[in-house]
């Protein structure tokens, strides 16, 4: 019989920075904040199943609908009605959930990120929204610590994103998503390729890189502003800025080659070392 400790963690791949995300996340908030990676993982992938754009938008209304319903006792996906019934009063809000929805929509446009603005907007609105739901499930040790804490969210998420972008370039583009400024693709005349061995062309690897400064300095920033009352109870996301550094460093040495991504014994060295440092700063 499977551990129920561990149950959450068949929701990511083993040993991804999701899957080591729930392993430090508190027993007694790890089904809330299971429900919100699924959540908003199923609202991501309703425009990215292959099919029409007009089924896309479909399916966005309804998500919409659902996500204005939330709270009231109308929710009606599996995942709304178990976060509404595990997650502390209030820290859901049906506005958080409708930006989601906004950021799934960005990507059925032909150009989704005219300039770097559009797509912090995006970042916000896919990542940094859910960790700051995160953030209110975890709770706060210190009340008034909320709007550092919300701010730390904001930016672990953005930086999040950012990485997954970069990572994630190949596939994003066989999908015929672009998701790159699109001043910075017409500056550099970037081709938006990859070869055969993972690696962009020379024009796109400079926009990879200028995007790599920023989801550095995003989750820099993250790590530095929490303060030392909340890095205990917030150690979810501390485990997840660590592992994406470290994602980071590594794709920057490779020239962005997705296929230089850490394994999982270096995840789980880099989670454990985040979390107990998380722990020893609240002592």
């Amino acid at each position: 019989m499977s551990d129920p400790r561990f149950e959450a963690l068949d929701d990511a791949p083993p040993g991804s920075p999701t899957w080591y995300g729930l392993l430090f996340t508190p027993a007694e908030q790890r089904e809330a904040v299971t429900a919100l990676w699924r959540l908003r993982e199923a609202i991501m992938a309703s425009v990215r199943r292959p099919s029409e754009p007009a089924v896309a938008r479909a399916r966005l209304e309804w998500w919409r609908a659902e996500a204005r319903g939330f709270g009231a006792g109308r929710e009606q996906h599996p995942t709304t009605r178990l976060l509404a019934q595990s997650a502390p009063q209030g820290a859901i809000q049906p506005e958080y959930l409708l930006e989601l929805v906004d950021a799934a929509e960005s990507e059925l446009h032909e150009v989704p990120c005219r300039n770097y603005a559009e797509l912090a907007l995006y970042c916000y609105r896919s990542s940094g929204v859910l960790h700051e739901m995160i953030v209110g499930t975890l709770g706060l040790a210190q009340p008034e610590n909320e709007r550092v804490a919300r701010r730390f969210a904001q930016r672990l998420g953005s930086g999040i994103r950012l990485v997954e972008i970069i990572s994630g370039l190949r596939s994003d583009l066989a999908s015929g998503r672009r998701l790159l400024p699109r001043d910075w693709i017409i500056e550099t005349g970037a081709a938006e390729q990859v070869d055969e061995d993972g690696h962009p062309d020379p024009a796109t690897r400079a926009c990879l890189d200028r995007l790599a400064g920023e989801a550095r300095i995003a989750l820099d920033e993250a790590s530095n502003s929490l303060p030392g009352a909340e890095r205990r109870g917030q150690r979810t996301g501390l485990v997840l800025a660590a592992l994406y550094r470290r994602q980071l460093a590594r794709l920057h040495k490779a020239e962005f080659n997705p296929r230089a991504l850490p394994g999982n014994l270096d995840n789980l060295w880099t989670a454990w070392r985040a979390a107990r440092k998380a722990v020893r700063a609240h002592q």
